[in-house]
């Protein structure tokens, strides 16, 4: 009698989201190493004048925080947004518009004068609800909860007294343009989708280079 097990046998099913996983996983690293040695003063961003012209620091940010549990948190918001975004954009795609979203927050605390600042992986979140949000208005659908649920954040950012607020909004100004960016070129060629990335990129680090100049 042949085993049926054998015949029909259970693999596991691909993971549908490895960017927002391989990033998730990433920020947890980095949260951990900074628990260890000295690592935030090499990936810190901000407005102090040690930290002109050292282009990685923005280009980590949305990889970056303060705590374990902060890591862990934002590492299951991750991939809980990437489950259902990551397909529909692609992982590479996905991956860019993440990291992207973390040079606009700090791109913002930079031009706001905010000296340091170790909590970037929020920025990501919120810049990647703010591009679904765009997406799902051009769409429309209903986006009242996604704009009440980034304002209920932002808010608690303001309250707590956390400066992160000004880079939650720069994240979600950043998003925001990725989203429409996006639906201009999702049915264009790949090349053409990293060349809108690039063009907000190079934008937010001319801004950089103007605060780091004067």
């Amino acid at each position: 009698m042949p085993d049926r097990w054998s015949e029909h046998p259970v693999r596991p099913a691909p993971v549908r989201c490895p960017a927002s996983v391989a990033m998730a996983v990433a920020t947890l690293l980095i949260a951990i190493a900074a628990q260890l040695a000295p690592l935030t003063s090499l990936l810190a961003s901000g407005a102090a004048e040690v930290f002109d012209f050292q282009v990685w620091r923005p280009l980590v940010f949305s990889l970056t925080t303060s705590s374990i549990i902060s890591a862990v948190l934002s590492g299951l918001f991750l991939v809980l947004i990437g489950h259902q975004t990551e397909p529909m954009i692609g992982s590479v795609q996905f991956a860019v518009l993440y990291l992207l979203c973390g040079v606009g927050g700090s791109t913002a605390i930079s031009l706001a004068g905010v000296p340091y600042s170790f909590e970037g992986s929020m920025c990501g979140l919120f810049g990647l609800m703010a591009a679904a949000t765009v997406v799902k208005y051009v769409q429309k659908q209903d986006i009242r909860a996604d704009i009440v649920l980034l304002t209920m954040f932002i808010i608690w950012a303001i309250v707590v007294g956390s400066n992160t607020w000004i880079a939650d909004i720069g994240a979600v100004v950043v998003g925001a343009v990725s989203g429409w960016a996006w639906l201009q070129t999702r049915w264009s060629s790949h090349r053409r989708q990293l060349a809108a990335s690039l063009a907000i990129l190079a934008v937010c680090l001319v801004a950089l280079v103007v605060t780091w100049v004067m």
